[in-house]
């Protein structure tokens, strides 16, 4: 925030503020599988290119996400994978927009949630923020999207029954804290307030999507602050693969000195 210079008072003697906007890096952030190997680039990065040519491509599959980033972490990109790879060249769904160098690190990972987690709960996270780079992020919101081809309503978890274990949002900053868990679409919109469904018409699937707001003076009033080694965590502890897609993105932003 900024302080309007001079003496000049609001009405009830506050001090006049502008709320001002970071002018840092906005990210919008999948949770991806944490169980991710990495891989390292076999080539360096073309400027606006739509390839990438990898040391490894055993993990590359069509649709999935795939980051790129330097050592540091301090340089990060992120892409969908379009098609298999054709020997070590993966095609990506919009032009590279970094040059790195061969040996930077990358891996392409799962970002449906869509899974069975109900013999060993699944991990779906943002992050670990790498230590070198001496960078922070501020999660502000959480969006989730969930498809179903059955009807949905407030006493169900997309179409299905109510989960019996439920999906919990964790941060992981050394001290394992839990901010929510879900377990029916009711209980996150008692959460987030912010919740659509969409209808199945004329065709295709029903739609249930959320966002849940944390910075704000009239929502939480607070980030979630991201620090080197830091994750923020989606455990899935059910069998959710009778869904047709699960999906949760993190909104947020670098942060500025």
């Amino acid at each position: 925030m900024r302080f309007t210079p001079g003496t000049v008072r609001e009405a009830n003697g506050a001090v006049p503020v502008n709320i001002q906007d970071q002018h840092t890096r906005a990210l919008d952030l999948e949770f991806l599988d944490a169980y991710t190997p990495w891989t390292t680039l076999a080539a360096p990065t073309v400027l606006d290119a739509w390839t990438i040519t990898v040391t490894d491509p055993t993990n590359y599959a069509d649709g999935r996400s795939i980051a790129v980033f330097t050592a540091s972490g301090d340089e990060f990109s992120f892409f969908h994978q379009v098609g298999a790879p054709v020997g070590n060249v993966v095609t990506l769904d919009r032009p590279m927009d970094v040059v790195y160098p061969a040996g930077a690190n990358t891996f392409a990972a799962e970002h449906h949630l869509n899974v069975d987690g109900s013999i060993t709960p699944r991990i779906f996270q943002i992050g670990p923020i790498q230590p070198a780079g001496g960078i922070e992020i501020d999660i502000t919101r959480i969006m989730g999207y969930i498809e179903d081809a059955t009807v949905m309503d407030d006493s169900k978890f997309g179409g299905m029954s109510a989960l019996t274990n439920g999906v919990t949002l964790r941060l992981n900053n050394g001290i394992m804290s839990n901010l929510w868990n879900v377990k029916t679409n009711g209980e996150i919109a008692l959460l987030v307030f912010d919740t659509e469904y969409t209808l199945k018409s004329p065709a295709g699937f029903y739609g249930y999507r959320f966002r849940n707001t944390y910075a704000g003076p009239s929502k939480h009033g607070v980030t979630l602050r991201l620090m080197p080694g830091d994750t923020l965590e989606a455990i899935i502890s059910d069998d959710l693969t009778d869904l047709t897609d699960f999906r949760l993105m993190a909104q947020g932003h670098l942060v500025g000195n």
